[in-house]
């Protein structure tokens, strides 16, 4: 089985430097070190350009150049993004275009040849027809999309077909939700556990894509690099790079992909709120943010000292001597422009968004430092006018005022419950049947203990957790993972039924991204 591994690596512009230095000890340089060792490496990378200028200026070059060397190993491939992981979607196509030619701009110096991105990943993986049509303007092969902008379609992706947009020369890869969580989630330590637990994909004729966060292995979850190292170094599947899974697999199929991201379920793409956790259509933060993400674009494109409508500083062809005081003024307006389109352009990142979504993610520091940026961006365009500076402050005082208020009252906890019994169910109820729970309970228990034995923990703490979740009717669907393990190790053959069932509905609620 062909298995196409895709990572995303990414750090805000503003990242602490001693967070960053944890990132690169205990996930970057791991990972390579690792990708080093094993010939069998082939990982499709995105490595936004912001994070490639803090590893430059942080004394990382070691980085950069192990990725570099890494390509030319033929063991990376590249692909292009927007440099400062801006929620594409939902910006005007020109913010769009200069994001991603900032990035690749960026990327090139750094990595010179080792820069030639054949696809293109949305952050968020955040898709939608406008997105696509860019990409491909901009003569991309390939872009990358969750598998729910088809199954919401209740369409089943066929991994031994090239899927295209429709009426673009644009392949699209679908990201299979189950694998990647499954990693992402530490459920499973081995290749070996994967493949006993996803026999039913692996027994399959076609291909595998897995999309991740880089520091998810060794930051966010110690150790799982080793995870990561044992699927790749597996003789049961065959590493290739998204780009040539076209060399492969020749039947090709045209769709129409919904809008959606990777934390996106069935259940959000078909109540046409596809970007919750960017723009929740019930939120009023983030409808103010996009508010004031709007007024900053706009005051920076509409003023005069744009690069539309002032091209060019005057003292680049002139000696600032003989330039008038009117002139020397407008220069000076003209630098200050610049900084902003710059400042413009970091404060774009969806990272304040996500932290306004509620569920659970939240934090107020980050949203004000966001929403902070964006009035700043405002009230420092040099011809701004007072009615637009007067309205991002009324803006960014009810963002504020808001999200203080949320937290008072207790609103954020609620919200973020609200969100998690929309996805819990007790099985109890679904099974009807004593006798088959208690058997389903001692099932665990062994498969707990079995963990345990082999030094698997982790496992073993979701066997245990999933008890306890079992027996006081507090199970989630997630859970839905843990039935996948304990069910290709033991004969169950009695509750094929109920898991199909309780399965599908987790596929329609399922956030895919744990972020």
């Amino acid at each position: 089985m062909k298995w196409a591994h895709f990572l995303h690596i990414y750090q805000p512009a503003d990242q602490h430097p001693g967070i960053l230095e944890k990132i690169v000890n205990e996930s970057y340089r791991p990972l390579l070190r690792g990708f080093f060792k094993i010939p069998e490496t082939k990982v499709t990378l995105n490595v936004s350009a912001v994070l490639s200028e803090l590893l430059f200026k942080n004394g990382y070059r070691d980085v950069i150049e192990d990725i570099k060397a890494l390509v030319e190993m033929k063991r990376l491939e590249l692909t292009s993004s927007a440099k400062y992981h801006a929620f594409l979607p939902l910006l005007p196509e020109s913010e769009v275009r200069r994001q991603i030619e900032l990035n690749d701009e960026t990327n090139s110096r750094y990595f010179g040849k080792a820069y030639r991105p054949k696809g293109f990943f949305s952050p968020e993986m955040a898709y939608n027809p406008k997105i696509a049509s860019i990409v491909n303007n901009l003569c991309y092969k390939w872009i990358l999309a969750d598998e729910v902008a088809l199954t919401a379609q209740d369409k089943t992706i066929d991994y031994s077909t090239i899927y295209k947009i429709s009426g673009m020369n644009l392949q699209v890869y679908f990201r299979e939700k189950r694998p990647s969580n499954l990693i992402m989630g530490a459920l499973i330590r081995s290749a070996e556990s994967l493949k006993h637990t996803m026999e039913d994909v692996f027994n399959r004729l076609g291909y595998v894509i897995t999309a991740m966060d880089g520091e998810t292995f060794g930051h966010h979850r110690p150790g799982l690099e080793n995870t990561l190292f044992s699927i790749m170094h597996s003789e049961d599947f065959q590493n290739v790079f998204v780009s040539d899974l076209s060399l492969y697999y020749k039947k090709t199929k045209e769709v129409k992909p919904l809008d959606s991201t990777w934390a996106s379920s069935v259940e959000d793409v078909r109540n046409g709120n596809s970007y919750d956790l960017w723009f929740d259509k019930t939120n009023k933060i983030h409808e103010y943010e996009w508010q004031l993400a709007s007024l900053a674009t706009e005051s920076v494109n509409n003023s005069w000292y744009s690069d539309k409508c002032y091209p060019k500083l005057l003292e680049e062809s002139t000696d600032w001597n003989e330039l008038t005081e009117k002139q020397k003024i407008e220069e000076q307006k003209k630098r200050q422009w610049v900084k902003v389109r710059d400042a413009l352009d970091k404060a774009l990142n969806s990272d304040p968004w996500w932290w306004a979504s509620a569920k659970p993610w939240w934090s107020v520091e980050s949203i004000e430092k966001g929403m902070n940026a964006l009035f700043k961006v405002v009230i420092s365009v040099p011809d701004a006018s007072q009615d637009s500076k007067d309205q991002a402050e009324e803006l960014y005082k009810n963002i504020l005022f808001t999200a203080h208020e949320w937290q008072r009252k207790g609103m954020v906890d609620q919200m973020a419950q609200t969100d998690s019994e929309s996805r819990r169910i007790p099985l109890s109820k679904r099974l009807g049947a004593t006798v088959y729970y208690k058997a389903l309970l001692k099932a665990l228990k062994l498969q707990e203990e079995k963990a345990s034995k082999n030094r698997e923990y982790e496992q073993a703490i979701k066997w245990r957790d999933s008890q306890y979740k079992l027996e006081r009717d507090l199970d989630i669907y997630d859970a839905v993972h843990v039935m996948d393990l304990f069910r290709s190790e033991g004969d169950f053959e009695k509750f094929n039924d109920i898991l199909k069932e309780y399965r599908q509905k987790y596929r329609e609620i399922s956030k895919g991204q744990p972020e």
